[in-house]
């Protein structure tokens, strides 16, 4: 903490970097783990590019439909 960071921990992992799985796994993997709290990991690389821009914004449209909301991690 010297520095000033705060260590935050996710507990979903997409997998949106696995070009062996599908886009729709990487969705299941997401919906089926994710609960209310969880931080869930989607990667900004080329190598995750095609997985994350299919999956993200059906992942945010799932769970709003459920009621969730989303928000940024305040310090």
């Amino acid at each position: 903490m010297a520095l000033g960071y705060k260590i935050i921990m996710w507990d979903v992992l997409s997998f949106d970097w696995d070009k062996s799985i599908t886009q729709e796994r990487c969705f299941n993997n997401v919906t089926s783990k994710a609960k209310p709290g969880s931080i869930v990991v989607f990667h900004d690389s080329v190598k995750a590019s095609k997985h994350m821009m299919y999956t993200l914004p059906k992942v945010l449209e799932h769970f709003s439909k459920k009621g969730y909301s989303f928000k940024a991690l305040e310090f």
